[in-house]
């Protein structure tokens, strides 16, 4: 493996961990109504048709409220990351 395979595996494995901190079967309908408020058409409309149901998987609605519970994914990774593959992640977010 290259030092940047095992940068984008330690990246990875950081974030599958940010996303196990919230229990997705949790998420209310009042959750969802927020994350569908904060959409722009025409992603708005086709979440919206789906239903929380179908929703509770989604990253993008798992991370808006994790955000809204202060546990932003760029802090995250910062701590829990070396400051090398935080940087190499901060390079590649912005592509």
């Amino acid at each position: 493996m290259s030092k940047i395979d095992d940068s984008l595996l330690r990246i990875g494995q950081a974030t599958m961990s940010y996303y196990k901190q919230l229990n997705a079967q949790e998420l209310t309908e009042t959750d969802f109504k927020q994350w569908i408020k904060s959409l722009q058409e025409p992603m708005k409309e086709a979440f919206s048709k789906k239903g929380l149901r179908e929703c509770r998987g989604v990253l993008n609605f798992q991370r808006f409220i994790l955000e809204l519970q202060d546990k932003g994914l760029d802090e995250y990774l910062k701590r829990e990351l070396s400051k090398e593959d935080y940087s190499y992640y901060l390079e590649q977010s912005k592509q």
